[in-house]
C-alpha cells in the first residue's frame, strides 16, 4: 500500500494537520505554511486552530501564541482540550517558584487582552470539580483583577466557609486561605458593603486560626495545612487583620494597632479608651453584640537570697524596671531563663550559666518575655474588669472552644501566681494533676514545678518538697540539655516576690528542685531551729549542685557544727564529692579545727554490719581509716554533680521530705 493510501482515511483537515506535524521537526517553515493553508481552508475548524496555537507555542513565539489562545477562547470555548491547556496555565500562574515552562506560560497569558484573562480565570474556577482548586482560582481572580475583590471576594469568603464545615478544626487550609491571604485584600477594598455581624464572625474566626497555629507544635501542622506550613509572623499578620475589620467597623481604636512593635502602649491606648467610657464600636458597629524546636517554659514562683547571701549576689532585677518596682513593692520581679538551644554543646554546670535567647515562631525572644506576659495579663484583667467587655469575652472564649486550650488553662493559673492569689492557684494546679488526661511529660513536670513553687511561697515546705520530688522522680529518663538559670534567685527584700519564666531543661528544673530544697532546709535548720543532723546533712548535699554560690549559708552550718561539737550523717560518704567541703570537715576533725566528732565515714566489721568511724576517742588505725575514707572521696569529685543529686533525692527523697514535715 502506498503512502498516499495509507492517509486516505483522514479527513481533509486531519491530513493538512498530519503534514503539518510530519514537517515540524525537519522544515517549521514548511510546517507553517501547511497551517497557514489549513486555516485559510478551514477557519471553523477547532483541531487547525488548536495544532495552530501549539505550533507557535512550541516555537516560544508568545505573541502569536497569545493571538491564537485568544481565538480558540473566543471561537471554541466548549471544547475540553482546551480547556486542559487552560488548567495548565493557570497551574503555572499559581507557582511560586516558576520554571522554565511555567514563567512561558505566565507570560503567555499577560499577552492576552485583559478581559480575555479575566474571563479565562473566571471560567476555569467555575469549570473547576475541586474545591480548592476553584477557591484558588477565585483568588488569583481577586489577584490578579483587584477590581473584582469587592465581589468575587465575598463570593470566594462565602465558599472557603462553606468548604470548611467538613475540616475538624481552625488549622485547615480553607481557613488559612480566607485568614492570610484573602481577608489582608479583601477588607481593604474601598466600597466594600459587609454586614457587621459577618465582620465580627471572620474577627472570631481569624483569632481562632491564629492562636491555634502559634500553639500547635510543627510536627502536628505537617500536612494538616497545604503546602508550606510556616507562616512569618502570625501575631502581626493578625493585628493587621484586626486593625483592618476595625476600620471597616468604624472602631475608634482601629488606629491604635497600626504599628505593634510596642504592645503596652497598645495596651495603654485601649485602657484610656475603655476607662473614657468610649465605645469600642462606631457607625457601622452599633446594636451589634458579638497564644519545636524550642524549649517549653513555665512561670513559677522563684526566690529572694537569704541576707548572708546577698552580698555576694550579683544577681539583681532588670535595670530598666527598677525604679518602678521599688516604688510598688506588690508588683513581682519577673526573669526570664534562656537556655542553651537544643545541639549546642552542654555548658558545665559548675556554676550559674546562661545560655542563648530562645525564640519560636512567632514567638517572643527571651529578652522580651516578661515585658510581655505583665502585658497579657494587664489586658486579661482589664476584658475581666468592665461587666460588658466580660460577658462578650465571655461569648467569643466560648465561641472559640477555649475549654479545649489547654495553654490557657495554664495562663489563667500564671495569672492566678502574678496577682499572688496562691491558693487559687494551688487549687486549680492539684485539680489539674487530679486529671489523668493530661498526664503528658512535660504538662506533669510544668505543673508539679508550678504546685512546688506556690506551696513554698504559701509556706507549705511539706507539700512543696513532695511536689517538686514528683518532678525529680521524671528527670532520669527527661531528655534536655543547656545551662543553668542565673537569676532563679535574685537579690531584693525580703517582703517582694519574685517570679521567674523557667526552661523545662533537666538542668534547670534540677537546679530549681535543689533551690527550693536548700531554701526549705535552711529554713528548718536556721529559721525553726530544726538542727537536726540528717537535716544539715541533706542541706549540705544539695549545696553541692550549684557549688560555691551558697557558701554563705555553708558557713552558717559549719557555725551550728561547731557549737554542737560535732556531726553525723551516714549519707555523707554516698554523696558529699566537693574538695572544699570535703577540706572543711577534714579540718573539723583535727586538733586546729576543734577536734569534732565526725560519724561520716562507713567502717565494714566482721558481722558485715555497716557503722560511721567516729572521729573522737579512737584508736590511730581509725583515725587513718577516717582520712583515707576523706582522700576516696576525694577522688571522686570529678564525678558529675547533676547525676549525684538526681540520685540522691531519687534514693532519699522521703528522708529530705520528712525533715520538711
Amino acid at each position: 500500500m502506498s503512502p498516499d493510501e495509507e492517509l486516505s482515511h483522514l479527513s481533509d483537515e486531519e491530513y493538512l494537520i498530519f503534514r503539518a506535524k510530519e514537517q515540524q521537526k525537519k522544515d517549521p517553515c514548511a510546517a507553517k505554511c501547511w497551517m497557514i493553508t489549513a486555516q485559510a481552508l478551514f477557519p471553523k475548524n477547532f483541531g487547525i486552530q488548536f495544532e495552530v496555537y501549539q505550533i507557535e507555542k512550541a516555537a516560544k513565539n508568545v505573541k502569536e501564541a497569545a493571538k491564537c489562545l485568544g481565538v480558540l477562547l473566543r471561537e471554541f470555548a466548549p471544547e475540553p482540550v482546551l480547556w486542559r491547556e487552560v488548567d495548565t496555565i493557570m497551574s503555572a500562574l499559581r507557582q511560586s517558584t516558576p520554571d522554565s515552562q511555567t514563567s512561558f506560560l505566565t507570560y503567555l497569558f499577560n499577552m492576552l487582552p485583559k478581559d480575555v484573562q479575566l474571563a479565562m480565570v473566571l471560567s476555569a474556577a467555575e469549570r473547576s470539580q475541586d474545591t480548592m482548586t476553584r477557591c484558588r482560582l477565585m483568588l488569583l481572580l481577586t489577584t490578579t483583577f483587584p477590581e473584582t475583590t469587592a465581589h468575587h471576594g465575598l463570593q470566594l469568603v462565602e465558599s472557603l466557609l462553606a468548604a470548611e464545615k467538613h475540616c475538624p478544626g481552625p488549622l485547615n487550609p480553607f481557613r488559612r486561605m480566607l485568614v492570610c491571604d484573602l481577608l489582608p485584600r479583601l477588607l481593604q477594598t474601598h466600597g466594600l458593603e459587609v454586614r457587621p455581624k459577618t465582620l465580627y464572625s471572620l474577627l472570631s474566626r481569624a483569632i481562632e486560626f491564629y492562636v491555634a497555629y502559634v500553639t500547635t507544635p510543627p510536627k502536628i501542622m505537617q500536612g494538616v495545612l497545604d503546602g508550606d506550613a510556616k507562616i512569618d509572623d502570625p501575631w502581626q499578620q493578625l493585628f493587621i487583620v484586626v486593625q483592618l475589620i476595625g476600620w471597616n467597623l468604624g472602631w475608634d481604636l482601629a488606629s491604635g494597632f497600626q504599628s505593634t512593635s510596642n504592645r503596652e502602649v497598645i495596651l495603654q491606648k485601649i485602657q484610656s479608651f475603655v476607662e473614657g467610657g468610649a465605645r469600642l464600636g462606631g457607625p457601622k458597629g452599633e446594636g451589634e453584640n458579638n497564644a519545636s524546636t524550642s524549649t517549653p517554659l513555665t512561670l513559677v514562683e522563684a526566690f529572694i537570697f537569704p541576707e548572708c547571701e546577698r552580698e555576694e549576689s550579683v544577681i539583681v532585677p532588670p535595670k530598666r524596671s527598677r525604679s518602678s518596682l521599688d516604688e510598688d513593692p506588690t508588683i513581682p520581679i519577673i526573669t526570664v531563663s534562656r537556655p542553651t538551644p537544643v545541639g549546642q554543646a552542654v555548658t558545665p554546670v559548675s556554676g550559674p550559666v546562661v545560655g542563648l535567647s530562645v525564640t519560636a515562631p512567632g514567638g517572643i525572644a527571651a529578652g522580651g518575655l516578661s515585658q510581655a506576659l505583665t502585658t497579657a495579663i494587664k489586658c486579661w484583667d482589664l476584658l475581666n474588669s468592665y461587666e460588658q467587655l466580660r460577658a462578650e469575652f465571655v461569648r467569643l472564649l466560648e465561641s472559640l472552644g477555649t475549654d479545649r486550650w489547654w495553654w490557657l488553662r495554664v495562663f489563667t493559673v500564671d495569672v492566678l501566681i502574678y496577682q499572688g492569689r496562691l491558693a487559687e492557684a494551688a487549687l486549680e494546679l492539684r485539680h489539674t494533676l487530679g486529671h489523668p488526661v493530661h498526664q503528658l511529660p512535660t504538662t506533669f513536670i510544668s505543673t508539679n514545678l508550678k504546685l512546688a513553687s506556690v506551696l513554698y511561697a504559701l509556706n507549705n515546705l511539706s507539700g512543696a518538697a513532695e511536689a517538686v520530688l514528683e518532678v525529680v522522680g521524671q528527670l532520669p529518663g527527661w531528655v534536655g540539655v543547656g545551662g543553668l538559670a542565673g537569676d532563679l534567685c535574685v537579690s531584693a527584700a525580703s517582703n517582694r516576690r519574685h517570679l521567674h519564666v523557667l526552661a523545662l531543661t533537666r538542668p534547670q528544673c534540677l537546679q530549681f528542685a535543689t533551690t527550693l530544697l536548700i531554701h526549705a532546709l535552711r529554713q528548718r535548720i536556721i529559721v525553726d531551729r530544726h538542727m537536726d543532723d540528717l537535716c544539715i546533712g541533706h542541706l549540705i548535699t544539695l549545696l553541692q549542685y550549684e557549688w560555691p554560690k551558697y557558701m554563705s549559708t555553708f558557713e552558717e552550718i559549719l557555725q551550728i557544727i561547731r557549737k554542737q561539737g560535732g556531726f553525723s550523717y551516714p549519707l555523707f560518704y554516698n554523696y558529699i564529692t566537693t574538695p572544699d567541703i570535703l577540706e572543711e570537715f577534714m579540718f573539723l576533725a583535727t586538733k586546729e579545727g576543734g577536734n569534732l566528732q565526725m560519724d561520716i565515714i562507713p567502717i565494714n566489721h566482721n558481722t558485715k554490719q555497716q557503722r560511721t568511724i567516729s572521729t573522737r576517742g579512737v584508736d590511730r588505725d581509725l583515725k587513718h581509716d577516717f582520712k583515707m575514707g576523706m582522700k576516696k572521696l576525694m577522688l571522686r569529685s570529678s564525678e558529675p554533680i547533676e547525676g549525684t543529686i538526681i540520685t540522691f533525692l531519687t534514693r532519699e527523697g522521703t528522708l529530705v521530705h520528712q525533715n520538711l514535715m
